[in-house]
């Protein structure tokens, strides 16, 4: 960030929106609090990442001997709280807490560049009910792969949205992405990438230069699909057999959240990545709480299209896009291969604020048009 534009972003921010991000920050922390107490009563991969016992590695003592992608990077970015100062659990939980929060003060301050939230109380009331949803906080305030993915996304896109200032966020999110989980690399480098034609940044002869690019990415991106999931190629049959190898592994497992994906139509599929569990699977008080979210994604969902109308979405912010382009990109792949309810909550937790995002941008066009019919 250029000088200039950290004064523009101060300026923009106003006393209510500081005071929020003051509360955002504490409130985002003592879910790290809620989830060591998660890991003390239910376990979970956090321990085994602080433990650096996920991936065996030929010399432990040694910091670089747990470079790598997925859990090797996990165990990297642990060794020295964990192995070597021996802080316990609880405070890597609110170190990676702080630093996906980073990720939360980004983004509320790329959609308060878009929309001015003064002049309304219920836009400024919507705003923050959506970055006070609880499953991303959840799930990003604890020593694991949600915290990193979210940050690496935001910044990702913050680059994406500032191209010439901050390309280096666009780096940065992108190394993060891949490291954590290289498939949101490749997904965010064939997929999102594209979108750089979009945005008013670059000029028209760079653009002709980035399609090509963009285009052997996505080629990329898909070939890298298919050599992870060992799918020989490109075909129905072939993709629905590794479903149901997944799936089958999966349901090994004997989760109380399994559901029979395999036997779900793509609609039923759908309707599972984004809002199940839905009110009235109460099976205990997490499904309480996740189903409760689940409704109010729904009616955001749901009243984004109608505000929007027809011409409301070109409103919208390229980051934004590229979010939900991201999100749609990996409930393509969760529809066939996930099927356990609360691995679901989870891996959605962090792409879920952009479509949601969505009612915010469409009640300031709402609010806008209305001001134009006065006048």
């Amino acid at each position: 960030m250029d000088q200039g534009e950290d004064v523009t972003l101060k300026n923009q921010l106003q006393h209510s929106d500081k005071g929020f991000l003051v509360f955002l920050f504490f409130y985002h922390v003592s879910f790290s609090f809620l989830f060591s107490w998660y890991l003390g009563q239910y376990g979970g991969d956090a321990i085994a990442y602080w433990e650096l016992r996920v991936e065996e590695v030929d010399q432990p003592e040694r910091w670089f001997s747990h470079w790598g992608t997925r859990s090797y990077f996990m165990q990297w970015l642990t060794y020295w709280p964990a192995y070597v100062l021996g802080l316990p659990l609880w405070s890597g939980n609110l170190m990676f807490s702080i630093l996906s929060f980073y990720g939360f003060y980004l983004l509320y301050v790329l959609v308060r560049q878009q929309v001015d939230t003064q002049k309304h109380l219920w836009l400024q009331l919507s705003l923050w009910t959506v970055f006070l949803m609880p499953n991303l906080h959840f799930w990003s305030s604890s020593v694991g792969k949600q915290s990193i993915s979210f940050l690496g996304i935001v910044l990702f896109l913050r680059g994406l949205h500032l191209i010439r200032p901050a390309w280096g966020f666009l780096v940065l999110g992108l190394a993060l992405s891949y490291m954590v989980r290289p498939l949101q690399g490749f997904i965010l480098m064939g997929g999102c990438m594209g979108l750089l034609i979009f945005t008013p940044a670059l000029s028209r002869n760079l653009k002709f230069i980035l399609l090509p690019v963009a285009a052997l990415l996505a080629y990329g991106m898909l070939d890298f699909i298919l050599y992870i999931t060992h799918i020989p190629f490109l075909h129905p049959q072939k993709i629905m057999e590794f479903s149901a190898s997944q799936m089958e592994f999966l349901t090994g497992y004997g989760a109380q959240s399994s559901v029979p994906m395999d036997t779900y139509s793509w609609p039923m599929r759908l309707w599972t990545l984004f809002f199940r569990p839905f009110i009235g699977e109460w099976e205990s008080l997490w499904y309480v709480g996740a189903s409760l979210e689940n409704a109010l994604s729904l009616l955001l969902i749901l009243g984004a299209v109608v505000l929007m109308g027809r011409t409301g979405w070109k409103t919208v912010p390229l980051f934004v896009w590229g979010g939900i382009l991201f999100g749609l990109l990996l409930m393509g792949v969760y529809a066939l291969t996930l099927n356990n309810l609360g691995i679901i909550m989870r891996m959605k937790s962090f792409y879920m604020i952009f479509f949601h995002l969505l009612f915010v941008f469409g009640l300031a066009f709402a609010f806008s048009k209305k001001e134009r019919a006065k006048k």
